[in-house]
């Protein structure tokens, strides 16, 4: 079921990966040949049927904000990252209606944005004005003859692949939320359960089929365009829309993972983070232990006041197995502790005095503003990574691999209360940053904001000016500048 934006109601993340250091200084001034020219129009539903509509393929919708499909069609997560003015909907049915559109756009200096599910929170959405793409009809998933590979539609979603292969006898690596969509997240790299074994999403592209800004479509691989498959491998979002793409899959092995939640009290969080630091020390997470959450929240049940420490892990394998790796877990006293063995298809180091900071401080600000303890959560992930930290650095434009914890905070706040919750999330950033002072910030670019420095996403070590001269091969005029844009808008 796709996920629902709060109504009237804005989510402010501040996260990244790993501990958060002191900011670096910004990205140098852009050029100036590599700004769009801003042209302000008006765009019609009925302009854009009688300029297009024989051009594309029947079945495609083209609609605006009076139509009753126009919510659904633009609906996004975080209500803070809206664009601030999609004029009209293009709902494609064919692959080839993508390059029709664009070169459509192109050609009449309309700024467009793909959409498939809308999950992304960065706040450089919201400048956005123009024609949304909806990829949502393109959804055919095809295992190809040679068992090693399937074809995905642009349109996907995770549940949808996990659950289509699954039924086939495969799996492949997808995002850890079923409602979001695959190629957002694989063009940022891509973070999931199976990295420790397969490695990031991305590093399981065969080929994608990309449309480029201008409507040229093109077959990106290791060896058709390989410069833009590394950028397409971590920063993708800046480069093209990818109509579809070629997938590694892997049978699965087993038919259940083993799955234990607990749910602690305050009393114990050095415990917990110091067990925790014994487990994935060193990014050494055990390879099947694909992905393990923990949050700080209000849970009314147990408390009204006093948050608890949630922490859920994720086992590919036999129970007795996880169990063994969960001992040092089970042996701290927990308000409840569940598990049981499911079907996938259903399914660095903390610093711990600063962990008990930022837990004192959500319980000050809940204590101040009680109204936004339901929406209120600090979160921590922690991903298996053996493989992805085997892979090949420069084999694709993903900055992070030796980065295995991220750590986030979200609360969903009514406009009166904006200011007091940004405070609240400045003030848990800075004490993430204290806890490891001199270390440069890592940013996952699906978990930006868009105030992040650049170097933070797309990395320090000459990522950056490498993918600035590609993005003046493929995209001169910068039309993809709207998701955490290598050249600002």
């Amino acid at each position: 079921m796709k996920l629902r934006a709060h109504n009237l109601l804005a989510n402010l993340l501040v996260l990244g990966l790993a501990l958060f250091p002191a900011l670096t200084s910004s990205s140098p001034i852009i050029p100036h040949y590599f700004r769009a020219v801003d042209v302000s129009r008006a765009i019609t539903p009925k302009q854009v049927e009688s300029d297009l509509g024989k051009a594309l393929s029947q079945g495609t919708l083209i609609f605006g904000p009076s139509s009753r499909a126009f919510t659904n069609a633009t609906e996004r997560w975080n209500t803070r990252s809206m664009p601030a003015d999609i004029q009209v909907v293009i709902e494609v049915a064919q692959e080839s209606d993508v390059a029709t559109v664009v070169k459509y756009c192109y050609q009449n200096s309309i700024d467009f944005l793909a959409y498939t599910r809308g999950h992304g929170s960065t706040n450089t959405l919201s400048k956005f004005r123009g024609i949304e793409i909806n990829l949502s009809k393109l959804t055919n998933i095809t295992i190809q003859p040679d068992k090693k590979s399937a074809l995905l539609q642009g349109g996907v979603y995770a549940d949808l692949v996990i659950k289509t292969i699954w039924s086939q006898g495969y799996i492949a690596p997808t995002g850890s939320n079923g409602c979001v969509g695959f190629f957002g997240p694989a063009l940022g790299g891509g973070l999931g359960r199976y990295q420790g074994q397969y490695g990031l999403i991305s590093d399981n592209f065969v080929s994608l089929n990309v449309v480029l800004a201008n409507g040229t479509a093109i077959t990106v691989n290791a060896t058709s365009n390989n410069d833009l498959f590394w950028a397409m491998k971590g920063a993708g979002h800046n480069f093209g829309i990818v109509t579809s793409g070629y997938i590694k899959v892997y049978p699965k092995k087993a038919n259940t993972w083993h799955c234990h939640n607990y749910v602690w009290s305050q009393d114990k969080l050095e415990k917990i983070f110091g067990e925790l630091n014994k487990f994935q020390g060193l990014g050494q997470i055990p390879t099947l232990m694909g992905v393990n959450f923990g949050q700080f929240s209000i849970e009314p049940n147990i408390s009204k006041t006093e948050a608890v420490i949630i922490w859920s892990f994720a086992y590919d394998g036999p129970a007795a197995d996880a169990e063994k790796l969960l001992a040092p877990f089970n042996a701290i006293p927990a308000i409840s502790s569940t598990k049981g063995d499911v079907s996938y298809s259903e399914l660095l180091t903390y610093n711990i005095t600063s962990q008990r900071e930022i837990y004192n401080l959500f319980n000050q600000q809940i204590a101040q503003n009680p109204g936004l303890a339901p929406g209120a959560r600090v979160f921590f992930e922690g991903y298996s990574s053996k493989t992805t930290q085997l892979i090949d650095h420069a084999s694709s434009s993903y900055p992070h691999r030796d980065e295995y914890l991220l750590v986030f905070f979200a609360v969903a706040t009514p406009p009166a209360l904006e200011t007091f919750s940004r405070s609240w999330a400045d003030k848990t950033l800075a004490i993430w940053r204290a806890g490891q002072p001199g270390r440069r910030p890592a940013t996952y670019v699906n978990y930006a904001v868009g105030s992040e420095p650049l170097e933070s996403i797309y990395g320090y070590d000459g990522q950056l000016p490498r993918l600035r001269a590609l993005k003046s091969k493929y995209d001169p005029l910068n039309e993809f500048r709207w998701y955490n844009p290598i050249i600002a808008y």
